[in-house]
């Protein structure tokens, strides 16, 4: 089942990439901005700056004042806030149709004038709430080192996906507000960008607001290419033992598989589902339900440009050894990858994926994401109306495939906890 959302795409002169999706059954309106950098931006050294920026942007510009981004949009009625990933940092606004012009002033003159308002006090403060930030999520909590400790197995010094989109702390430490100001200049600008604007709203009146707040804006220069694609496939399987402060063991098993611009990655996020897309899935109906082996058991695909990671995760319960358990996942492993998969258990598995799609389809801010999605990663707009065939599309021969070629033990890393003193 195609999907049809419709929407119209242009560009202003200064490279911004603009998308609208009008839909008038709504009283509000969506504005979602994209910009084309992430974690994998970065370099040794200079990590964590991505996500900096989450917290910078909110920090006021050259109109607008601290912590009045927020203010601006609430006092209306609306919700705002970013998020960073590996390859892309976004921006979003959902607020009443008739508050649309605010938000997009807001965003063009943070875009525009960011550094007008920008002070070593900033900095040094925002510095202080990643700091915090990372304490609480990673390093006060039980198996917080997880992913740190996986990308570092998985990947080279100087490959992109070494270190935690967060960054290291030393990093930002190290960082001043030149620094910062350069990574800004680089990435965030017109030519770097995607705006779409989803919702109620007058066309006309839309692409005028558009052109007068951010026309004006800088195209900027073309931000460097990334590194390479990756090497690294089958370079023999690496493990890692963890003494932490834990109560109990966990796995954290990890295959280097395609990336998300591959159609393999579909393959592997339908395997992902399969093994572990809820309480009917085999992990849990296998390792937890039947056998009461696992508290815990789950396997995900990291979201990731050129290559990624398919991840299992698995707790022993209280008394099951970690040998024990790393087996029985194992056993389940080798289900996939020796055919034992059928097509009932796959239709489901697809029938479920697109269903929860058409479901988180149905708001507008969604809708905004979703086509900036397509549009920075796939480099092309319309691949949200075509993703659900391609989900469809996968056969059990596919699925047994990619398990067949990517599932191997030369190609995984291996981290385990164990409780401190065991």
């Amino acid at each position: 089942m195609p999907l049809n959302i419709p929407f119209k795409s242009y560009r202003l002169d200064n490279g911004l990439q603009v998308l609208l999706h009008h839909d008038a059954t709504t009283p509000i309106t969506a504005v979602n901005l994209w910009y084309n950098v992430g974690s994998w931006n970065e370099k040794p050294g200079k990590t964590g700056f991505a996500h900096l920026f989450e917290h910078m942007m909110f920090q006021g510009s050259g109109h607008v004042g601290s912590d009045m981004h927020f203010r601006l949009i609430q006092s209306v009625g609306g919700t705002v806030n970013g998020s960073t990933a590996f390859n892309r940092t976004n921006y979003y606004e959902t607020l009443p149709s008739h508050h649309l012009e605010r938000a997009l002033w807001l965003e063009a003159d943070r875009m525009g004038f960011l550094f007008e308002a920008m002070t070593q006090e900033k900095l040094d403060n925002q510095r202080d709430v990643v700091k915090n930030e990372r304490r609480q999520r990673v390093d006060n909590q039980p198996y917080g080192l997880w992913l740190d400790k996986t990308l570092e197995m998985a990947f080279p010094p100087d490959y992109p996906y070494h270190w935690p989109v967060i960054g290291y702390m030393e990093d930002l430490d190290a960082a001043g507000l030149e620094d910062i100001q350069h990574f800004f200049e680089t990435y965030y600008h017109p030519g770097n960008a995607s705006l779409c604007i989803a919702g109620d709203f007058d066309e006309a009146q839309v692409r005028n607001w558009v052109d007068s707040y951010f026309g004006t804006i800088p195209r900027g220069v073309q931000p460097p290419g990334v590194r390479a694609r990756f090497e690294g496939y089958f370079g023999g399987e690496k493990r890692e033992l963890l003494e932490d402060n834990v109560q109990l063991p966990r796995i954290y098993l990890s295959y280097h598989v395609p990336g998300m611009d591959s159609r393999e990655f579909i393959v592997g996020q339908i395997l992902s589902a399969i093994l572990s897309g809820g309480k009917s899935a085999r992990l849990y109906n296998e390792l937890s339900y039947k056998r009461q082996l696992a508290q815990e058991a789950a396997c995900f695909l990291f979201p990731m440009l050129q290559t990624s990671l398919l991840m299992f995760m698995v707790t022993p319960q209280n008394g099951v050894a970690v040998d024990k358990m790393e087996a029985a996942l194992q056993k389940e492993i080798d289900r996939v990858t020796a055919s034992d998969i059928n097509d009932g258990e796959l239709e489901r598995i697809k029938n479920q994926i697109v269903a929860y799609k058409v479901r988180e389809l149905q708001s507008v801010s969604h809708i905004a994401d979703g086509l900036n999605q397509a549009a920075v990663l796939y480099n092309d707009p319309g691949y949200i109306n075509k993703e659900l065939e391609l989900y469809q599309a996968v056969t059990r021969q596919d699925v047994v495939t990619f398990a067949q070629k990517w599932l191997q033990n030369s190609n995984r890393v291996v981290l385990t906890f164990i409780p401190k003193n065991e």
